[in-house]
């Protein structure tokens, strides 16, 4: 949630950007429209589209606000995605 690629560099062989289309696990990422730490365009969009995870496995999902997501928002989303690749919780 509220995530994207950092704007520090670091070394390659720690460098998040070449390590993302290792990442081949189902991926919801949940970010903000004005996030000023996580741009949408600058850092969201290439986080997401560097991702090795399969399109039919990954979810982008872009709310009004800054660094923060609703909790409205948040935890059905959340829920939901849990229960998909999880399972529903049972009673």
């Amino acid at each position: 949630m509220v995530g994207g690629l950092e704007f520090e560099r670091t070394r390659p062989e720690v460098e998040p950007f070449n390590f993302l289309p290792r990442v081949t696990v189902p991926v919801v990422l949940l970010g903000s429209k004005y996030d000023s730490f996580y741009p949408v365009e600058s850092s969201q969009r290439p986080f997401f589209e560097r991702l090795g995870t399969p399109t039919a496995r990954k979810r982008w999902q872009v709310y009004e606000g800054d660094h923060s997501i609703a909790r409205p928002d948040l935890i059905p989303e959340t829920a939901d995605w849990f229960d998909r690749y999880l399972g529903p919780v049972r009673r």
